[in-house]
């Protein structure tokens, strides 16, 4: 379960690489590799294991994440039809929120990283959308990890990764479901809200995957 959430923290910067457009020269698997190295020297740089400039850094891989993250996307997907019935302001407030939930949740994890190898087996293209499947390598474990991405024209932009047939996008599509099932967009809003003000504060005990306890 450990390395799971590891992997999935992992997520969020995987793609931290120089801009590449989305041209003959880049395929789904240049860009997931591309980005995982970069992700090394990443972890290896001073700030990013000094507590005292964690959060900087993390403030730092925001910044790049967003320009090979669809986070958009990704909120979309977990939140579902649903989706379509909200203003656009209602969808960039949610997007705002569960992007700062996600950063709580899982870079906070990143310091954690301890040279795991990534070995790449196989990209799969269909259309405008891609999986990359690769081994992350721990010691004595492994576990399957796929990336999916999607060609915006310019990038190959990821937005959901599969680690041990569990799907980060899939998780939180169940619980945004249960939520709106009998509550409003707001209310799931508010739900996220509160509980990154926990994480914040380091009063929250609920399992990391989870909004409510």
């Amino acid at each position: 379960m450990f390395l799971k959430k590891t992997v999935f923290a992992l997520f969020f910067v995987c793609l931290l690489s120089s801009p590449a457009f989305a041209g003959d020269t880049e395929t789904p698997m240049s860009r997931v590799k591309e980005g995982a190295d970069k992700l090394i020297k990443i972890l290896s740089d001073p700030d990013m294991q000094n507590p005292e400039k964690h959060d900087a850094a993390i403030r730092k891989l925001r910044i790049t994440a967003e320009e090979y993250i669809d986070f958009r996307l990704t909120t979309m997907y977990a939140v579902g039809k649903k989706w379509l019935k909200m203003t656009p302001q209602t969808q960039n407030h949610l997007t705002e929120a569960f992007v700062q939930l996600l950063e709580r949740t899982y870079l906070k994890r990143i310091p954690a990283y301890g040279g795991q190898q990534v070995d790449y087996k196989k990209e799969m293209v269909s259309g405008k959308k891609a999986k990359v499947v690769t081994e992350i390598v721990d010691k004595d474990k492994k576990i399957s990890v796929e990336f999916r991405l999607r060609n915006t024209g310019k990038h190959w932009m990821i937005y959901d990764v599969v680690a041990e047939g569990v799907s980060l996008v899939s998780n939180y599509r169940t619980q945004f479901a249960q939520i709106l099932s009998d509550g409003t967009p707001e209310d799931l809003i508010k739900l996220i809200q509160d509980r990154i003000e926990k994480l914040d504060k380091g009063e929250d005990d609920t399992p990391d995957d989870n909004i409510k306890g």
